[in-house]
């Protein structure tokens, strides 16, 4: 949702269906003979006053519209009230349509619906606003004909027709969550669209609407279109917007808030056009210039929803907050409420601001913030918390990223991005249980303060959403295992320096000192960024007074208890993160170190777990379970330490900051060597897949009836053990399929340019080490059989050299492609000798001649070169 709020609206300003200028031009009754008289429109009709009138008469849903309330803006959003149970689309997402202006204007018998357009500013009334109107188009929502007209207020009642579309743009979502194609997609029928209930507040106006999204699909029977279709609801806010004399303020990029963005045309002398708001809510201190409460708290309402078990953590994690603004002095500024017993309470009120609970039959366990805010000044004046229910259920669903994990091609938006930290967050408390529990703590640290502990640190890390804040992703570089391992420092400062952190469980082997197991409190940057978004500055009464105070204010970079860096900065898969300090999920200033602790723990913890699982009675099921929490726990720490390779140190801090560098500073090719040594131990190795055969075999599911035919309750696996051979071979081919990116390979190349020879690492590193990691027992001679796991490593890398010789991906550097030929000659040769070894058996012989084979015709191969 948020993500997208940040994105130019001009992408989406043209998303709403236009099927409302056809049925508006009739009267209520089917005629056409215009508006009808007020009284006898009103007759027999319901009404339900607030912000606007809704009227519901003859089955439809009408609008009334004082005169005072047309060519005014209002904030509409939508959102949808039922989702796919778990299939990407979930209730109360704010991700679909972020709010927006909405405009009520008549020409004669008809009211324009319109979408003005916010990217643009300039002060009203001057030759730029001008320029402006004349240059932009809004987008039109819908034309409505006047259904009725009070002739002695000159109010007008038009019909709410234009909200039947897909205004939300469900298209787009349905293809992506369901990942069909334009031949079996989702389309909606607007045939049979339909209103559901509306809600009149105050501040709001709540319509929902009904439609019903149909395929062609042909019956695989008799060859017809398939008759079953998809019934959403989607709810439309029209909210009136904040009047409070709210100031903006302006964003800085080295402290991480989300911003609204626009282009001021108000200057030009200016580095940038873009000008940044920050996101935030107006506390409205009593007063700003000393201790004071809030006038307008940030008042959230626990769901009747809610478990009661859960409802302490939730409170107490987002209360945590206040924390924070009685340091800029603002007094009471969060306040969590239990849902009140009384019926006129209602969620859908904007004045409501709601921490929901979800339950799906899929949904892996995710948490969103929610936000509403002004497109004009970033204002936020609507808030809530979305959990999913199997946030709570550590122990049946296996890791999503086990068998093959995605090689992502774009940034995700923010609601997928925080939907897929939930459900690792998830993952990651199912691993803390099972090593809780083989290291035997369960007495000291028990479930119930388990469970508050983690969900605390969830609800902190998505109510700080609320407060504006951005992710921070090298909040956990800054402390060292030793503050890590100390309950005192933890318990004041946290594990990472921000709960915006995705932060792992701090968890330590058995004999080493053990801090706080998650995030409870907030952090050092959590307060410095409180400071920068909400303490007052005297005497400014502009943005731009403000700028010189912000500006001083922004200089904290370089200090690692204070740095930045969000969702961009760890896009791996396609090469584009540079800073391996910049994780998800990792701790200590030292990621190597902490890996190979994590990993050997792992290792440990799987060498007890067949001696302690099942216990008597106990399904088997429950060693799988168990046994793939661990697994892919090791198989997500072992894939991080290839984010070393071509890694660059970046700084966000300006030029003149207190310590700042260049913003560009190669890791030292000894950081790079050690990292690659944590891969060849941890991954290439045939070592760290050792497993007992007693504990391989004690795993695999527990059958249950397929009668009812719901995926969610029968929906094996395709095999009845755990395929480690395939899921190791699938972590190393992402582990070279990132090392050897396009984009990597090219970082490598201007690294010769910007550091000295020996000291950064070169392309001809990276294919060296590759080469030794995975083909060095050939040349030591000493091979007389391999393991499954080292032959599929070994057809993998030797398959991924022949397609950069002979068919490089785009953006492949030149001097790549001649050493992946290179080793591809090199590679034939020692295939050549090692086959003339007598002890070799069959099974290896055999790999290492269809080796040779291949690496022979990929050198054989005639391949046309495209011209320099």
């Amino acid at each position: 949702m948020i993500k997208r709020i940040l994105m130019s609206a001009l992408a989406m300003l043209f998303v709403a269906g236009n099927i409302a200028a056809a049925r508006a031009d009739a009267a209520p009754d089917g005629s056409d003979s215009g508006p009808t008289p007020y009284a006898k429109f009103i007759d027999g009709a319901q009404s339900q006053p607030g912000l606007f009138t809704v009227w519901r008469k003859d089955g439809k849903v009408f609008l009334e519209l004082r005169k005072d309330q047309l060519d005014t803006d209002f904030i509409q959003s939508a959102v949808p009230v039922n989702g796919l149970g778990g299939f990407g689309i979930y209730p109360g997402a704010f991700d679909y349509a972020p709010a927006r202006l909405i405009r009520f204007s008549r020409t004669d018998d008809k009211v324009f619906i319109t979408w003005p357009n916010t990217n643009f500013m300039a002060p009203a009334g001057s030759p730029n606003a001008r320029a402006i109107d004349l240059t932009t188009a809004d987008s039109n929502v819908g034309v409505a004909k006047i259904a009725s007209e009070d002739s002695a207020t000159g109010d007008i009642i038009i019909p709410a027709d234009a909200f039947l579309g897909d205004v939300i743009d469900l298209s787009d979502s349905l293809k992506n969550s369901l990942g069909t194609t334009p031949e079996n997609s989702y389309r909606l029928d607007p045939d049979t669209a339909s209103f559901g209930p509306t809600k009149a507040f105050p501040q709001n106006v709540l319509i929902e609407v009904r439609q019903n999204w149909v395929t062609d699909v042909p019956d695989v029977v008799d060859n017809v279109p398939d008759p079953r279709s998809i019934s959403f609801r989607i709810d439309y806010n029209l909210v009136a917007p904040p009047n409070d004399g709210y100031m903006p303020r302006i964003a800085d990029d080295r402290v991480g808030y989300f911003s609204n963005v626009v282009l001021d045309f108000s200057s030009d002398r200016v580095d940038s056009r873009q000008l940044h708001y920050i996101i935030r809510w107006n506390f409205k201190p009593q007063d700003p210039t000393r201790p004071s409460v809030a006038t307008n708290p940030m008042v959230f309402y626990l769901s009747n929803a809610v478990p009661e078990m859960y409802r302490p953590a939730l409170r107490d994690g987002i209360m945590e907050w206040n924390k924070a603004f009685a340091k800029v002095g603002i007094l009471n500024a969060v306040q969590v409420k239990d849902q009140p017993n009384d019926p006129t309470f209602d969620p859908d009120d904007v004045r409501n601001n709601m921490l929901r609970w979800l339950t799906e039959s899929n949904g892996g366990g995710f948490a969103e913030a929610q936000l509403m805010i002004d497109p004009r000044t970033g204002e936020e004046f609507h808030t809530g918390v979305l959990f999913d229910a199997d946030l709570m259920y550590f122990n049946h669903i296996q890791w999503r990223d086990l068998v093959a994990p995605a090689a992502a091609t774009g940034l995700r938006g923010f609601g997928s991005t925080e939907a897929a930290y939930g459900e690792e967050m998830r993952d990651h408390a199912a691993f803390g249980s099972v090593a809780l529990n083989l290291l035997g703590r369960n007495a000291s640290y028990s479930q119930n303060q388990f469970d508050y502990d983690f969900l605390k640190n969830i609800a902190l890390h998505e109510s700080g959403h609320d407060m504006g804040l951005q992710h921070n992703f090298i909040g956990s570089e800054a402390y060292t295992a030793k503050q890590l391992q100390s309950k005192a420092f933890t318990s004041r400062y946290g594990i990472a320096t921000s709960v915006m952190e995705y932060a792992p469980m701090n968890i330590w082997p058995n004999g080493t000192p053990q801090g706080q197991y998650w995030q409870i409190v907030l952090g050092p940057y959590d307060y410095y960024a409180i400071h920068y978004g909400y303490a007052a500055i005297p005497n400014a009464t502009t943005p731009q007074a403000e700028l010189s105070t912000l500006q001083s204010w922004g200089t904290k970079w370089s200090d690692p208890m204070y740095r930045f860096a969000s969702d961009e900065d760890v896009f791996w898969p396609s090469g584009h993160a540079v800073d391996p300090r910049v994780n998800q999920f990792d701790l200590s200033n030292d990621t190597l170190g902490w890996l190979s602790s994590q990993m050997d723990l792992s290792q440990s913890l799987l060498h007890t777990l067949d001696r302690r699982m099942p216990g008597n009675g106990q399904s088997y099921q429950r060693s799988l379970d168990s046994f793939t929490d661990v697994f892919g726990f090791y198989g997500f720490d072992v894939r991080m330490a290839d984010h070393f390779v071509a890694g660059q140190y970046l700084s966000r801090a300006h030029s003149g900051d207190p310590g700042s560098t260049v913003p560009l500073t190669a890791v030292p090719r000894s950081e790079e060597l050690r990292a690659w040594g944590v891969l060849d131990k941890y991954l290439f190795s045939d070592n760290a897949w050792q497993f007992s055969p007693r504990l391989l075999n004690s795993m695999t599911y527990a059958e249950w009836s397929p009668w009812n035919g719901a995926a969610w309750a029968y929906n094996p696996p395709p095999r009845h053990d755990v395929p480690v051979i395939d899921v190791v071979g699938a972590w190393q081919r992402n582990v070279l399929d990132q090392a050897f990116q396009p984009a990597v390979l090219q970082r490598l190349d201007a690294l010769s340019l910007t550091g000295q020879r020996g000291q950064t690492m070169s392309t001809s590193d990276l294919f060296d080490w590759a080469q030794r990691s995975v083909f060095g027992d050939l040349s030591n001679g000493n091979i007389s059989g391999m393991s499954a796991i080292r032959r599929n490593l070994q057809e993998t890398y030797a398959g991924m050299l022949i397609r950069m010789a002979i068919a490089p991906q785009p953006g492949t550097p030149s001097g790549a492609q001649a050493l992946a030929r290179a080793k591809l000659v090199q590679l034939q040769s020692t295939l050549r000798q090692v086959q003339t070894s007598k002890s070799i058996d069959e099974e290896t012989l055999a790999h290492l001649q269809f080796l040779q084979t291949r690496v022979s015709q990929a050198l054989n191969a005639q391949v046309v070169m495209p011209a320099r």
